[in-house]
């Protein structure tokens, strides 16, 4: 009898033992391997989600090409890979034939490396950093406050590009000289900063053009025509620039294997 219980025991044990070994060394790394796999499934589904997604938006800006190219086309006009001077200078004829003044002399200065605009702290905020605040009782509530030369100065301030560099853009300065009718010239200035090459007028100066001399007097006496003393007549010098983007160099080939 107690050898049957023995046998008994011992059969129970090691039925017990082989299924934990069982799940130890069969299961276990089966049921591991398969959340693992689950796992990566679901990161590859969601990989594959993010770029079906980007496939999709591509499309999108692929139908849109077209428009692109045309934007991309004006924008080179308005700066282009290089100076093109001769381009810009049948420009101004141009204008100058639309607006009805005489271009007079043009010039050419050496091209300036890009230089990024910063907005100068004003005196008062200078001196606000330096000096400490006084304990002054709370004011009243008031209308909201008219807004700080700094303020205003900050918010007109162009917001650099780290694309723009000075080693891909730069700005040519020139200076030209038109005559005619103060409204035309002014007309003229309007038209060349709305061109198609991108231009910057910096400064310009007019001065009431002179008089022609009068003639000589003769013996023979005419009837004399009162003329006005004044004219609207001017020259203005105008200093400006044009942009040059320059096109980034093409990479080496690879060498032939």
């Amino acid at each position: 009898m107690d050898l049957n219980r023995l046998w008994v025991l011992g059969s129970v044990v090691l039925i017990a033992a082989t299924a934990v070994l069982g799940w130890v060394l069969g299961i276990s790394p089966k049921l591991s391997e398969a959340s693992i796999a689950d796992a990566d499934r679901v990161a590859v589904e969601t990989q594959n989600s993010a770029s079906a997604l980007k496939v999709a938006a591509l499309k999108v800006k692929f139908e849109n090409i077209g428009d692109l190219k045309g934007e991309l086309s004006a924008l080179r006009l308005a700066v282009p890979n290089a100076a093109e001077i001769p381009a810009f200078v049948a420009q101004l004829d141009s204008i100058a034939q639309q607006h009805q003044v005489t271009l007079t002399d043009i010039s050419v200065k050496d091209a300036q490396a890009y230089v990024p605009v910063v907005v100068a702290p004003t005196a008062t905020a200078a001196e606000g950093a330096q000096t400490a605040p006084t304990p002054t009782a709370t004011p009243a509530p008031t209308a909201s406050a008219a807004p700080t030369a700094a303020e205003v100065a900050a918010a007109l301030a162009p917001v650099p590009n780290a694309l723009i560099t000075a080693s891909n853009f730069v700005s040519v300065p020139i200076s030209l000289s038109v005559s005619g009718s103060y409204g035309n010239v002014l007309d003229f200035i309007e038209g060349l900063q709305k061109g198609t090459r991108l231009v910057m007028v910096t400064t310009f100066a007019t001065a009431r053009a002179e008089s022609p001399p009068a003639a000589a007097p003769t013996a023979i006496t005419t009837t004399t025509v009162d003329t006005p003393a004044t004219s609207d007549q001017v020259t203005t010098t105008i200093s400006a620039l044009i942009y040059v983007l320059i096109d980034p160099p093409a990479a080496a080939a690879p060498p032939a294997g």
